[in-house]
Formats: structure tokens, C-alpha cells, sequence
């Protein structure tokens, strides 16, 4: 018996041991989507990309085999909130796809500089100052967004905002609630009241912001965020566009879903586009 007494002790050790070992683990897939910072200072020296024309890039993502059902979520049913909640969609998000086009929404698309550079704040303003999120019924929409909150700023070497921020509202008749948090956004929010809304000024995260809604558990939605606005999202038939995206340097095409998070989507991810060329690119996606 003495002997098993010292020796459970020390499994609970080395287990939690291996548990703070990987949670301390550094991610160097993010590299590409969150430059390393230290003191709020971008670490690497990095380069402007030089370009004074842009270009086009559009497209259609679609699934490669037969669509998966929509499952209803059996939360929703039984809810106190049941009554209004099945007013709106109250079937899993995670695949939308066109039945007759397989088009598939809520895929995220950007284009990532050549390595050791970054995309300059666009002269002209092309993005809006807010980007917003409804929760009429009992779901978010829309159900991914993509945001620029910080842009790389030369002078400082830092990453600083670039003012555009996110407000979660509440169109529905019920209490809501929102809670927003990622890997380099601290989880924040609280309770919207019918017909109110939140506001938050965000960070550039290395993964992608969840939204939840702590009074409906099963309200799950998404943001991406870029320190560039060369980033959308699919819309329900599966297209996008890409619009005034930086022309004469090779840019690297990246794609997000949620159910595989950052992926590449092409074999050869690299593209090089024209002054005032739209380049079209399609792709497949599966489970």
C-alpha cells in the first residue's frame, strides 16, 4: 500500500507536467498569419511590398462529393427560448453547401505577402469602419466575418490599429449574450440586451476569434482576422472576390474553414498577378 500511495502522486506530476509542456509549445504554422511580437514590437525587420497597380482575384469554392445534411442541434430544442429560437436556422453551420451548385459558404480566402514583407496601408480606403454581427434568432450572422484591426506600421515596427472594429448586436426580442476570444484576444463580452449592442477594438490574432453566446450554448460563429484588407469570405453559393490586391509581387493564396482551420488549397499556392488583371481561382473542398 506505501508503495502505491507514492506512486499515484507522481503520475498526477508527470501528467500535468506533459499537459503544461504542450500547452507551452509554440505554434510556427501561425508565422504567416500573426508576425512574432515582443514588447508589442513586430520582431523581424520587415519590407513593404512595392506596388502602385493592383488586381482581381476571384473565384468559387464547391464540395467534392455529395453535400453533408444540415443536423438539426438538439440544444435548441427544450431551450426556455424555443419558442423564437426555431423562428430562425437552428442547424449546424459547420457545412452550407448549395444543393444544386455544391457551393460552399463561410470559407475564408486571403493572400499572404512574400516572406519577410507586408501589405502597406491602402492609400485609399476600401473597408468599412465597422464590421457587424446580428443575432436575430438564435444564431450568429453572419456566421464567419473577416476583419482588419491592425495594420503594420514601418516607423514603429509594431503592429497598430487600423480602426475598423467589430460590433455584435441584438435584433431578437430575448436576452443574448456574446463572448469573443482567440489565442492573442483575451475572451471578453457580456450580456446584449434586446435591441442593444457591443463593441470591440481587436487584435490581429495568430487563429481564428470564436464567437459564442453563453445563454444558448450552441451559437457558434467566427472571425478571421488580417493586419490587411485582401481577405473574404464565401458566400452561399461558394464565391468570392478579392478586390484591389497588391500586383507585380508573388503572393501566397490561403483558405480557412472551420472544421480544418488554416489549410492550403492549391498545390501551387503562389501567384503573381498583372496591373488590372482578375485572376480566377476555384477549388475543391471535402470533410
Amino acid at each position: 500500500m506505501k508503495r502505491l500511495f507514492h506512486t499515484i502522486p507522481l503520475l498526477v506530476l508527470f501528467a500535468l507536467m506533459a499537459g503544461f509542456g504542450c500547452s507551452d509549445s509554440p505554434d510556427t504554422s501561425d508565422a504567416a498569419l500573426f508576425p512574432p511580437t515582443k514588447g508589442g514590437t513586430v520582431a523581424a525587420v520587415l519590407k513593404p511590398v512595392d506596388s502602385k497597380e493592383t488586381g482581381t482575384i476571384t473565384g468559387t469554392v464547391t464540395f467534392d462529393s455529395e453535400p453533408p445534411v444540415m443536423a438539426e442541434l438538439a440544444q435548441a430544442k427544450g431551450h426556455g427560448d424555443q419558442s423564437h429560437c426555431v423562428k430562425g436556422d437552428i442547424k449546424d453551420q459547420t457545412w452550407v453547401v448549395d444543393s444544386a451548385t455544391k457551393g460552399v459558404a463561410n470559407v475564408v480566402v486571403w493572400v499572404d505577402p512574400p516572406k519577410g514583407s507586408y501589405f502597406p496601408k491602402p492609400e485609399k480606403k476600401t473597408w468599412e469602419d465597422a464590421v457587424s454581427v446580428d443575432q436575430p434568432f438564435c444564431a450568429f450572422i453572419p456566421h464567419v466575418v473577416v476583419l482588419y484591426p491592425e495594420t503594420y506600421d514601418e516607423a514603429s515596427k509594431a503592429l497598430i490599429p487600423s480602426g475598423q472594429k467589430l460590433i455584435v448586436k441584438n435584433s431578437a426580442p430575448i436576452l443574448h449574450n456574446i463572448r469573443v476570444g482567440g489565442r492573442d484576444n483575451p475572451s471578453r463580452g457580456g450580456n446584449v440586451q434586446p435591441g442593444t449592442q457591443q463593441e470591440f477594438v481587436l487584435r490581429k490574432d495568430r487563429q481564428e476569434l470564436s464567437l459564442n453566446c453563453d445563454i444558448h450554448k450552441w451559437m457558434t460563429g467566427y472571425a478571421m482576422t488580417f493586419d490587411h484588407p485582401y481577405a473574404a469570405v464565401t458566400d452561399k453559393n461558394g464565391k468570392f472576390t478579392l478586390k484591389n490586391v497588391p500586383a507585380g509581387s508573388e503572393i501566397t493564396f490561403m483558405a480557412w474553414h472551420e472544421s480544418k482551420r488554416k489549410f492550403v488549397p492549391l498545390a501551387d499556392n503562389k501567384i503573381k498577378l498583372n496591373a488590372n488583371e482578375t485572376k480566377t481561382i476555384d477549388f475543391k473542398i471535402s470533410k
